[in-house]
């Protein structure tokens, strides 16, 4: 998946997880050349930073399914 910050700059990432609760889609994403792992709240064609309640909800359903 390819993603352009606000400086218009274009890096790929890859895509780990999606995520759909009520209205929102939550994305969890890897950097290619760090091996970084980042989340965001995507509306539209945006990439939304998530908030504490948000990052809790996404790290819990993570611990479940990593076992």
């Amino acid at each position: 998946m390819r993603l352009r910050n606000s400086k218009g700059r274009e890096r790929n990432f890859k895509l780990i997880l999606k995520l759909e609760k009520e209205n929102n889609t939550y994305i969890v994403y890897q950097d290619i050349n760090t091996g970084n792992y980042y989340a965001g709240k995507k509306k539209g064609k945006k990439l939304l930073i998530i908030d504490d309640d948000e990052k809790n909800y996404i790290d819990k359903y993570l611990e479940r399914i990593s076992g």
